[in-house]
């Protein structure tokens, strides 16, 4: 006797199944970033999730109302991300190696600066929220991070 169970084909289980692991990867992306000083990247320290990025301050790189920063990967593939709150201001992923953007002073001390990265399925996440970046990046200066291990 055959049963009467329906079988999905595997593309549409496997569909179901990603679909319902992404709702719950955005919704753990909601988990509070882990606090981290801007001279532990000016050191090249590693961060609580096992990244490192190097940070190195190039005075007078841009204009005195904004502020320079650029993203570089070195050795990482999976996606990356620098943002002042809502505000993308640098991607990289794979053959893109490299990207970089201004921001307005006052936009970057509303927000300060987050770095980012994909973690399970690819999820983007907050992962680090940079605490005294007001304090110690500042306008006309540019920055450039460059992420070396996740």
């Amino acid at each position: 006797m055959r049963s009467a169970v329906k079988r999905l084909p595997v593309v549409a289980l496997m569909t179901t199944m990603l679909g319902a692991v992404q709702v719950i990867g955005y919704a753990s992306s909601a988990q509070a970033a882990e606090g981290i000083q801007f001279q532990q990247l000016l050191n090249g320290e590693k961060l609580p999730d096992g990244d490192v990025v190097q940070a190195t301050v190039l005075p007078g790189g841009a204009a005195p109302d904004t502020i320079s920063i650029q993203l570089k990967l070195s050795g990482v593939t999976w996606w990356k991300g620098i943002q002042t709150g809502s505000i993308v201001l640098c991607q990289a992923q794979d053959n893109q190696q490299s990207s970089s953007a201004q921001v307005s002073v006052s936009d970057f001390n509303a927000h300060g600066l987050q770095l980012w990265k994909a973690k399970t399925f690819g999820v983007h996440t907050e992962m680090y929220n940079i605490v005294d970046a007001t304090q110690k990046m500042s306008g006309g200066n540019s920055y450039i991070f460059i992420w070396t291990k996740d």
